[in-house]
């Protein structure tokens, strides 16, 4: 499959040659359709170097904000976007922007650039660790083993020898620890602990990395502020867990979310993300009867009047993308050549 990326986009690079992706992106057909653009994080160090399907840099994020305005996007709070779609009133060249999880590079780098350019946001605020001064744990293991590249790794719990020369050792490592944790029930402390152990087996300094928050949340106290500003803040569960067959768990992992969106002084949320896009069909009645309005998940293409507004398509923007090909999702054209994407949800492909 790896011939698919370089046919398309020389398919692409001749639309925008030839003036048909501007053709598109202004026809009839394209403002009868909404897109839904989806950032996780915004690099504020090497994070895109480590991970470039969930994190870019800010400098293409910059380069995305600046194509939404020369194109002449009309960028809609969400609840408008999808207010149009449904009653057949979008403008032209219909954007919403959303933001996953929270990390604090949405307050560090991403929402100031937002707020620079005036375009509205979304939010999908996850909150456990929100209220904890701890790293995001999986996400936080997988960066220093990468970090920690062409070394040796050696640990007694969990028990492990192994050099992190290629991506599928650093994997087979992240397995056995992220195992381990959930095995074991680590508290939120207990994995802060063994971060600081490993980065220190690893010779990284977790000290800066905690200097510079790196995969950290966002505090109460910077959602209060953003919310105040103009950010949205919507449900996407406390935990980040994904619903699974404990009926009990949709209600209190999206009541605890809520619990602390609304302690921040924002609206009662009404709008969903499924965590890491992972979604049953059961779950839309039980957002319907607990008045959530919209779910969206991580599947690509283009919302439109049809389209089931528990399940709503959206693109997830990768630092791999170059300006063409997210062109070509503005346009739409991206949405008749692109299947939808898979990815771990840990971020590993």
């Amino acid at each position: 499959m790896s011939f698919v990326r370089p046919i398309r986009l020389l398919l692409l690079r001749a639309a925008d040659y030839s003036g048909l992706n501007g053709v598109v992106l202004r026809s009839g057909w394209r403002s009868r359709r909404l897109l839904i653009v989806c950032w996780h994080h915004v690099s504020l160090d090497d994070e895109h170097l480590w991970n470039p399907s969930l994190c870019i840099s800010p400098s293409t994020f910059r380069s995305r904000l600046e194509l939404l305005r020369s194109t002449r996007c009309n960028v809609l709070p969400l609840d408008e976007a999808l207010d149009g779609v449904r009653t057949g009133r979008l403008p032209q060249r219909a954007v919403a922007l959303t933001l996953d999880d929270g990390e604090s590079s949405i307050s560090l780098r991403a929402w100031p650039m937002l707020r620079e350019f005036g375009f509205p946001a979304t939010l999908y605020w996850t909150t456990y660790y929100s209220l904890r001064p701890y790293a995001v744990f999986d996400p936080m293991v997988s960066y220093l083993l990468w970090k920690g590249r062409g070394g040796h790794l050696q640990l007694d719990d969990p028990p492990l020898n192994v050099w992190l020369e290629s991506e599928r050792d650093r994997y087979g490592a992240f397995r056995t620890i992220y195992q381990t944790a959930k095995t074991h029930g680590w508290t939120a402390a207990t994995k802060e602990d063994f971060l600081v152990h490993l980065s220190d087996r690893l010779g990284v300094d977790y000290g800066e990395i905690k200097k510079k928050r790196i995969l950290h949340m966002i505090s109460p106290e910077e959602a209060a502020k953003m919310y105040a500003e103009g950010l949205d803040l919507q449900l996407h569960t406390h935990r980040h867990r994904v619903p699974g067959d404990d009926a009990s768990r949709p209600a209190s992992e999206i009541r605890d979310n809520m619990r602390v969106i609304e302690s921040v002084g924002a609206r009662r949320p009404v709008h969903f993300c499924y965590p890491s896009g992972s979604y049953v069909p059961e779950l839309e009645a039980w957002l319907r009867d607990n008045g959530v309005v919209s779910a969206a998940t991580c599947e690509a293409g283009l919302v439109q009047r049809r389209t089931n507004q528990y399940f709503l398509p959206r693109i997830l923007d990768q630092e791999k993308f170059g300006p063409i090909e997210f062109k070509g999702w503005l346009s739409g054209l991206l949405s008749w050549m692109t299947k939808k994407p898979v990815m771990d949800e840990h971020g590993f492909q």
